[in-house]
């Protein structure tokens, strides 16, 4: 039974082996079929791809020719790269450029798919028509000049007998003209001693008016020296009470309405007030308006009578020196009942920059409520009207003369403020408008309406030092207007 296991193990062995066997055999000649296949496709596919692209350069030949021959067009970008082909078919490549250089036959009015060989015959014959009519004409032309050159020949001729007639008339004209020249010669002399002696009369007569006329001349001289000499006082006198008027304030704070951001004053529409005029607010206490310190700026934003408007605070106070009734006010940019002028110089610097700041102070002053009348150039002309209603002219400093141009701007100033003393308007300097301007402050607005923030109106402490409204002096609390003003002359 043993030995009948074993041959049977043997036996399956050696099945299996040769199975192993045949399988490597199958495979071996499977993998060098695929092998032979693969490369075989590979040099399919190749040789599709070059009889592809060699079809497809034999389209694009075939389409080429046909737009030569007119079938189909080419569009400008063609046309353009015939002359650069690099297709590499060095007959293709002639064709292409010969075909540019026959097209060039057309003009830029034909579009590139109307130029092919069909059309191009067209072309021809119609430009040699074209230069046949043009020639036509230009033969037409040039008979037409010699026609024309024969008559105006012929009327020079004409007009060359006509001088010369002319001519002969002209010389015996000149005979019977020199003839009597001569005859008027000896009357002319014998008129001219008679001039002589009436001359000499008629002299003394004008020396005898000249002396009349001199006297007289100087009377008016003296005349003259008397009536200037009395507008120069009257234009002292004016300017000193123009000059008043600038230094004295306009009103007073009248009612302070809670936290002191608006308040009332004693103006109104009696003095033709109106909203978005800026005053400074000055203690009550002080006497001299040109050495006080505005404690704050308001705007006036509602006219509520005759003689009251409300305004708001718009640069606020220190803490120590509250806005309080009886404080004045004043604006150097308004007057009751009119509108203050001022003229500004081409010269204002404010901030040493070496350029003008004219427009900006424009700005600021049309901002403040005032008008701009007039703006002075260094030629003295100007922008607007400047006359004897202009309240003030604003000039910068005058330049060290240290060349022609500075010589030639100090004397522009002089006569600029010799213009203003006869309008009898009053000259002050740009430092001090600045002064002024300074008490406006944009920044310090306060938003109202819409755009109204919390932090703009902050509580101020109740126990906040400083003089209030029980500690007026007593000028104040005695007048009912408690309207103090003080009358000083503004030197330019």
């Amino acid at each position: 039974m043993a030995a009948r296991d074993d041959s049977v193990i043997r036996g399956s062995l050696i099945a299996c082996l040769i199975f192993l066997v045949l399988s490597l055999a199958l495979n071996f000649f499977l993998y060098r079929w695929g092998s032979v296949e693969s490369l075989t496709t590979a040099a399919a596919k190749e040789r599709l791809t070059s009889t592809q692209s060699e079809l497809q350069t034999l389209q694009s030949q075939a389409t080429m020719m046909k737009a030569m021959l007119g079938v189909g067009g080419l569009t400008k970008a063609q046309f353009d790269q015939l002359t650069a082909s690099t297709g590499g078919d060095p007959d293709m490549e002639t064709i292409e450029r010969q075909f540019a250089r026959d097209m060039s036959y057309f003009g830029p009015e034909v579009d590139p798919q109307n130029r092919n060989y069909p059309n191009l015959p067209e072309v021809l014959v119609n430009a040699i028509r074209s230069r046949n009519v043009q020639y036509g004409q230009a033969r037409d032309e040039a008979t037409k000049i010699r026609v024309q050159s024969a008559s105006e020949v012929d009327l020079a001729r004409k007009a060359q007998e006509q001088a010369e007639s002319d001519k002969d008339k002209a010389n015996k004209k000149l005979e019977e003209e020199m003839s009597k020249y001569a005859e008027d010669r000896e009357k002319m002399k014998e008129t001219g001693e008679k001039n002589k002696d009436t001359l000499l009369q008629t002299s003394q007569k004008l020396n005898a008016l000249s002396k009349k006329l001199q006297t007289e001349l100087a009377n008016f001289k003296t005349r003259e020296d008397k009536l200037l000499s009395t507008i120069n006082t009257q234009l002292i006198e004016l300017t000193k009470l123009r000059s008043d008027n600038f230094e004295s304030t306009q009103g007073l704070i009248s009612y302070v309405v809670r936290d002191g951001n608006v308040v009332n004053i004693d103006l109104g529409s009696s003095e033709d007030l109106r909203p978005g005029v800026t005053f400074g607010v000055i203690d009550g206490d002080e006497t001299r308006l040109q050495d006080a310190k505005v404690k704050a700026t308001i705007q006036v934003t509602k006219i509520l009578g005759a003689h009251r408007a409300e305004a708001r605070v718009v640069a606020r106070p220190e803490f120590r020196y509250p806005i309080i009734p009886g404080d004045k006010i004043y604006s150097p940019f308004w007057s009751p009942g009119r509108r203050v002028k001022i003229a500004l110089g081409w010269n204002i610097d404010l901030d040493d920059d070496q350029r003008p700041d004219t427009e900006q102070v424009a700005a600021m002053v049309r901002a403040a409520g005032a008008e701009v009348a007039a703006i002075i150039q260094p030629d003295l002309s100007t922008e607007g009207k400047f006359d004897s209603s202009v309240r003030f002219l604003v000039l910068g400093e005058a330049p060290e003369a240290d060349g022609e141009a500075d010589a030639q701007d100090v004397i522009a100033l002089g006569q600029a403020k010799t213009m203003a003393k006869e309008l009898g308007v009053t000259v002050i300097p740009a430092w001090k408008l600045q002064a002024y301007l300074r008490t406006i402050d944009d920044s310090l607005t306060t938003p109202l309406g819409s755009a109204v923030r919390g932090s703009d109106f902050a509580p101020e402490p109740s126990d906040a030092p400083g003089r209030l409204p029980n500690n007026l002096p007593s000028i104040f609390q005695q007048d009912d207007t408690g309207i103090q003003t003080t009358n000083q002359i503004l030197e330019p």
